[in-house]
């Protein structure tokens, strides 16, 4: 089942480039940077005005997939390019590059580095910690780098591919894996910090979230869990009707979470027991988002809808319909941005409170 759903989603197109995994964006001071499959862009987040892209040239490169930022610093992206010439039979190379975001640059979004070591496919983007970027690959291994020079400073392999990004607290990374474990590892050398990682019924494919001392992850079990920071004990676990594949969030009183087929739950932070559970009318592989005030919990659906959901009950407040798969969704300040695959309609922002759309960006314009 695991393939034959992974493959649905992952065999979308656009812009005559297809993606063998999705597209990401992330946003540091106004500003929102979006792998778009054939570049990099950067759009002002008020006003969806593209600010510049990468390569500069129209026909693109990549494609690109996955955007890392170090808030001030650079920009750091993943590419999948194809060999050619004579050794056009030769595997594609998982390139990962750091590239200057500097808006005082004359020459801005130059490269700094690039690595291509890694032998899978990024899926998710990595995470950063002082002069670190911690990824997870397909090809099952977590790369530290150095983010100034792009040296590898450590690996870590695990027992299968990992499609989540890393989540760094404090001195910790927690890394999940499709091989059903969630590692715990010093952020300085790699090496394991839990006497035993926590092993799962199923794959582990989105990153867990860390609130008040405990980690909340979901599972290919059908299982959202709670579990101990400090050494990864189960506090309790919850069950839904399908797998869980993205982060849950929580307000610090509830904590929330999709299953693939569109149920959404809220259950107790505290105990897991739960508050309320509401369907939408679509598959989720992305974690659900909360607004900044919190009382409006944000879903987007694998077939291009939003959706708004009341927190306090789960009543679905509004729909906003769209075409083209989401491929990753972020909620910043009172707006909602997303980027899509297999649409035009690539790259868009609305607002958290009744879905109304602020701007779009159209790959066809």
């Amino acid at each position: 089942m695991l393939l034959l759903f992974a493959a649905a989603l992952l065999s979308g197109c656009s812009g005559g480039a297809r993606a063998s995994t999705w597209t990401g964006l992330v946003i540091d001071d106004g500003v929102v940077y979006v792998a778009d499959l054939t570049h990099v862009r950067a759009f002002d987040a008020e006003s969806g005005a593209q600010v510049w892209t990468f390569p500069r040239d129209e026909s693109g490169g990549g494609p690109f997939y996955t955007a890392t930022i170090q808030p001030g610093e650079a920009l750091f992206v993943t590419s999948e390019e194809k060999a050619s010439g004579l050794f056009s039979f030769a595997q594609a190379r998982n390139v990962l590059r750091a590239l200057t975001i500097d808006p005082n640059d004359p020459d801005g979004r130059r490269e700094l580095w690039a690595f291509d070591a890694a032998e899978g496919t990024y899926v998710s983007g990595g995470a950063v910690s002082d002069n670190l970027l911690v990824i997870g690959n397909g090809d099952g291994n977590v790369y530290a780098l150095n983010t100034e020079s792009g040296a590898m400073v450590w690996t870590f392999t695990t027992e299968n591919r990992i499609w989540a990004k890393p989540l760094v607290v404090s001195d910790t990374v927690y890394v999940s894996s499709l091989d059903h474990h969630l590692y715990a590892l010093d952020v300085e050398n790699g090496r394991p910090r839990w006497e035993q990682p926590f092993q799962a019924g199923g794959a582990i494919a989105g990153q867990p979230l860390v609130y008040d001392g405990l980690l909340y992850v979901g599972a290919f079990d059908n299982k959202v869990y709670a579990l101990q920071q400090e050494d990864g004990t189960v506090v309790w676990e919850a069950e839904g009707q399908n797998w869980f594949w993205g982060t849950p969030t929580t307000d610090g009183s509830a904590v929330y979470a999709a299953d693939v087929n569109g149920n959404v739950y809220a259950w107790d932070a505290a105990t897991g027991s739960l508050v309320w559970d509401e369907h939408v009318d679509d598959l989720v592989h992305i974690g659900p988002a909360l607004s900044q005030d919190h009382h409006i919990l944000v879903v987007a659906g694998s077939d291009g809808s939003l959706y708004g959901l009341d927190t306090s009950d789960g009543v679905v407040l509004w729909e906003q319909p769209g075409e083209g798969e989401i491929a990753s969704m972020v909620i910043d300040g009172d707006y909602v941005y997303i980027s899509r695959i297999a649409s035009s309609d690539s790259v868009q922002a609305f607002y958290a409170e009744n879905g109304r759309n602020l701007w779009t960006f159209s790959s066809d314009s």
